[in-house]
C-alpha cells in the first residue's frame, strides 16, 4: 500500500497541501496523513503514518524536505522505516527505498539533488545552527 504524507510550514496556503494529496493521489496513494507546521515544529501526522506503516508499504512524498529538515534526518527516516520493511519513495526524485536502483541513488545523492538547493540548504543550516544557541 502506498501511504501519502503530506506538509506544509505555517506560512504556505492551505491548497499546497491540497496539491500535495492530488498529485498522490495519482500515484496511487490510499491513505493520507496531512498536517501544518512550522519549520522547527513537531511532526505528529508523521509519526502516526510510520506507526500506520505495515511491511511491504511505502510512504511517499513530494519533496524531501517535507518529511525532513536535513540529510542526516532523511537517512535516520529510512533506516526508521527499514526496521519495519518500508520504504520512503521521494516523488520529485528518482529515490525510492522500496528498490535496489532507488537505495542506490540515495547514498551516492547530494543534498542538492534531494531536493533543496544549495541555498535553502545553507539557510536550513544556518537556522538550525541559531537555534541551538
Amino acid at each position: 500500500m502506498i501511504i501519502g504524507y503530506c506538509r506544509i510550514n505555517t506560512f504556505e496556503p492551505a491548497a499546497r497541501l491540497e496539491a500535495q494529496k492530488l498529485y498522490l493521489a495519482r500515484l496511487g496513494a490510499e491513505n493520507y496523513f496531512c498536517e501544518k507546521t512550522s519549520i522547527f515544529g513537531s511532526t505528529p501526522e508523521l509519526e502516526r503514518a510510520i506507526e500506520f506503516a505495515r511491511k511491504g508499504d511505502v510512504i511517499a512524498v513530494t519533496k524531501p524536505y517535507r518529511v525532513a529538515r536535513t540529510t542526516r534526518e532523511v537517512l535516520s527516516l529510512i533506516e526508521r522505516l527499514g526496521s519495519k520493511h518500508v520504504g520512503l519513495r521521494i516523488v520529485d526524485t528518482p529515490i525510492d527505498t522500496s528498490t535496489t536502483t532507488g537505495r542506490m541513488i540515495l547514498a551516492s545523492a547530494p543534498l542538492w539533488t534531494l531536493g533543496m538547493s544549495p541555498s535553502r540548504s545553507m539557510l536550513s543550516d544556518l537556522l538550525l545552527f541559531w537555534r541551538r544557541r
